[in-house]
């Protein structure tokens, strides 16, 4: 027999439809937009894990001062793996930007075409698209490299740039001053050797090796190079950050968005469980006589329940179908705006439907359970005198101080305590996300503030060899990149006593042998403190050094340490006079290009925070959106619940000749009140969960973003907040006005 308490669900969602649409609305949003991205997420990895295969991506490559001579290959190819020239050459753009050009590839990272064609002639070019995307070039279009003029054919992915790292120590990828291109042959001979790259990959014939059995293959054919040749680059293909970023990021994004999810759904939860209590302290007589007529506790359970879970498993499907349609496209498009990626098929993903319906639902059965059915605990006969506190009567604590008005404010909030901390914990929640999406502007603008401020010089010349120059206030300084325990590249600088570009905090002479400064980057994220030992190591060598620290540098473009230059030669065992590059306020002229390994500018410094800009901007904006929308739903959904709770006393307040202005000043002031305590309490919180969650993301990556919050970010949530307020508040006070003063006679005991 069907149970005819159904009939009323129709009812009650008939009455309160605005409640239910916006929660249906923010649901399906919510749900669509996280099934959309485990959809496409799940779709791009598989993609990204069948390109391994599908497109021969290299086990490693090496790169050397000179072209390996037939004995070498033929000793490396002995390991049970293939050898094959990948030679590139380092150009420059006329637009200042970084070219890395390869010739087309058929049997080794071979590439996708996304657009266009290959390509065939000598004056003809293919370049990466999501390069092509940032700088607005399409096929069709000229590219300058030198001098010499390329026609673009088409855009590509290339299997070994997923993500577009020009160093591989670098902390971000640069998909806006770098790229990737492929020329035919005979371009490729006839573009200037002065950038030119002796790049070996290799591919192991053993395709079932495990990644550690192939990292001792790795060092054993760094071994035999090392005995033959002078190697200058060695890259494991699971050191290599190129290759394995995009797809390492896609596991971390996955376990965020999940987070976020089940917090949204653990505070709707709790806001549907303290709407049923209010439903059933409004229906206590019902209640009572349904249970007297024999109707269960469970049954009755059941019936609080259903309709929440209904409303939630209808907005998961209907997010689900979204997620699958619209929302899947927006994420791919985020998506192939970071990353170089080649084309993905949707592949059905039932864990996402389990993540985003199941999950969800048991959740809030849970939680509306355990509520509802401590309610329920209550016999007929207490449910039909309304004598629902289980703990019998208690005494009401009397209020002294304050006016009548002060007084009958403090009276609502402590009688709805329970939807007051539900609506503290919402706007917990919401603060958090806020404050989440909105850190990295001003921590990336900060960024680039203190790079701007701290670099020693207009420009930092790397060469390939020691070279005399007659620029006037140039200086020399060496270079060294050394690993950590930690295996993260480090800076080392050596650098001129009484220097004019890099001012310590100690002079020189004050540090005796064997100690060092650190940058404060270096500190602030290993924690390491004046007095310690660190340990550096030679990355392609069997070096091994043991400093101390004796001081910080301000120097937060990347993790460094500097050494006086003398003790740099010392310590490396170079000649007194050795140095590999100068600082300079201008440009030096008289240094043929050629002997010039690399110029950092400013521009080069602030990469890591334009790159982010560029590409996290897009998914922190939704966050922000996300944020407020909650902040919204959850104000307006518990300040409704206790304009309904108290719906006979307002109306009663109103016969005793209180307007609707001074009512609506009583209960939602309450509310105003609470949500100001809230967002007082709840941001620091939220400041130390965005800055644990900062420290803890940064130290997954290489090198460091110094954390930085202004108390801006503090005074814009409480600015949202309050505009959201103020928008439930005109809402409730409509509301407030549609009570009759009948009310008041109504459902007196």
């Amino acid at each position: 027999m069907r149970n005819p308490l159904f009939k009323r669900l129709p009812r009650e969602i008939k009455a309160d439809w605005s409640k239910f649409a916006a929660l249906f609305l923010f649901l399906t949003i919510t749900i669509g937009f996280v099934s959309g991205f485990l959809v496409a997420d799940h779709s791009m990895k598989n993609t990204y894990e069948e390109s391994f295969e599908k497109y021969t991506i290299e086990n490693g490559h090496f790169i050397l001062s000179e072209e390996a001579d037939e004995e070498l290959i033929e000793a490396i190819e002995k390991k049970d793996l293939t050898i094959y020239h990948l030679f590139y050459k380092e150009m420059e753009l006329q637009n200042g930007h970084d070219i890395r050009i390869y010739t087309t590839r058929e049997s080794v990272n071979m590439t996708d075409l996304m657009e266009g064609a290959y390509p065939k002639k000598d004056n003809e070019i293919v370049i990466d698209r999501l390069y092509a995307e940032n700088n607005l070039l399409h096929p069709g279009d000229d590219l300058k490299i030198e001098g010499d003029s390329f026609k673009i054919t088409g855009t590509v992915a290339l299997s070994d740039y997923s993500a577009l790292f020009k160093n591989n120590s670098s902390l971000v990828f640069d998909a806006n001053r770098f790229t990737v291109a492929l020329v035919t042959e005979k371009a490729f001979d006839k573009i200037s050797n002065k950038g030119l790259k002796y790049c070996y990959a290799w591919v192991n014939k053993d395709t079932t090796l495990s990644d550690g059995e192939q990292k001792e293959k790795a060092d054993e054919i760094k071994e035999i190079i090392m005995n033959k040749a002078l190697l200058t680059d060695f890259m494991p293909r699971q050191d290599n950050q190129a290759i394995n970023f995009s797809g390492e990021d896609m596991g971390r994004d996955k376990i965020i968005m999940e987070f976020i999810l089940y917090i949204i759904i653990i505070v709707l939860a709790f806001a549907f469980a303290v709407t049923a209590k209010n439903t059933v302290e409004k229906e206590a007589s019902a209640i009572g006589t349904l249970m007297a007529s024999g109707y269960s506790k469970y049954q009755m359970i059941f019936h609080y329940m259903i309709t929440p879970l209904v409303l939630l498993f209808t907005a998961s499907v209907a997010g689900n179908v979204l997620g699958y349609t619209w929302f899947k496209e927006v994420i791919a498009r985020l998506y192939y705006h970071s990353y170089s990626l080649p084309r993905y098929r949707v592949l059905w993903n039932g864990e996402a439907f389990f993540l985003t319906t199941v999950i969800p639902c048991m959740i809030l059965s849970v939680i509306s359970f355990l509520v509802v059915e401590r309610m329920m605990r209550i016999t007929p006969l207490k449910f039909l005198r309304h004598e629902l506190n289980r703990r019998g009567d208690h005494k009401v604590r009397k209020l002294t101080f304050g006016g009548i008005i002060h007084r009958f404010r403090l009276r609502v909030i402590g009688q709805n305590k329970g939807i007051y901390a539900t609506l503290t914990a919402g706007v917990f929640l919401a603060g958090f996300l806020l404050m989440f999406a909105t850190m990295f502007v001003p921590i990336l603008a900060n960024f680039k503030g203190l790079v701007k401020e701290s670099k020693f010089a207009e420009y930092q010349y790397v060469l390939k060899m020691p070279l005399e120059t007659e620029t006037e206030g140039a200086e020399k300084f060496a270079l060294k990149v050394l690993e950590n325990q930690q295996g993260e590249e480090i800076t080392v600088y050596g650098i001129e006593e009484n220097s004019s570009y890099v001012r310590l905090s100690h002079e020189w002479k004050d540090v005796e042998e064997g100690k060092v400064f650190i940058s404060d980057s270096y500190a602030e994220k290993y924690g390491t403190e004046i007095g310690e030992k660190i340990t550096l190591q030679e990355k392609y060598g069997k070096g091994k050094y043991d400093l101390e620290v004796a001081g910080e540098q301000v120097y937060p473009a990347a993790l460094s340490v500097f050494i006086p230059l003398k003790e740099f030669n010392r310590i490396f065992g170079k000649d007194e006079t050795y140095f590999t590059g100068y600082f300079s306020a201008e440009k030096i002229g008289d240094i043929d290009e050629s002997y010039i390994s690399t110029i950092i500018t400013e521009k080069d410094l602030t990469l890591v925070a334009d790159q982010l800009e560029d590409s996290l901007g897009g998914i922190f904006y939704i966050f922000a959106a996300f944020a407020t929308i909650l902040f919204i739903l959850i104000m307006y959904i518990l300040s409704k619940l206790i304009v309904e709770k108290n719906s006979r006393n307002i109306s009663l307040v109103k016969v005793l000749g209180y307007s609707e202005g001074e009512v609506a000043r009583i209960y939602n002031m309450a509310t105003g009140i609470v949500v100001l305590a809230a967002v007082t309490i709840t941001l620091p919180l939220c400041r130390i969960g965005t800055r644990l969650m900062f420290y803890t993301m940064m130290r997954q990556f290489s090198g460091w973003l110094t954390y930085y919050m202004p108390h801006k970010i503090d005074l814009l949530i409480v600015t949202i907040a309050a505009t959201c307020y103020i928008v439930v508040y005109f809402i409730e006070k409509g509301k407030i006005k549609k009570i009759p003063l009948s009310q008041a006679l109504k459902n007196i005991e």
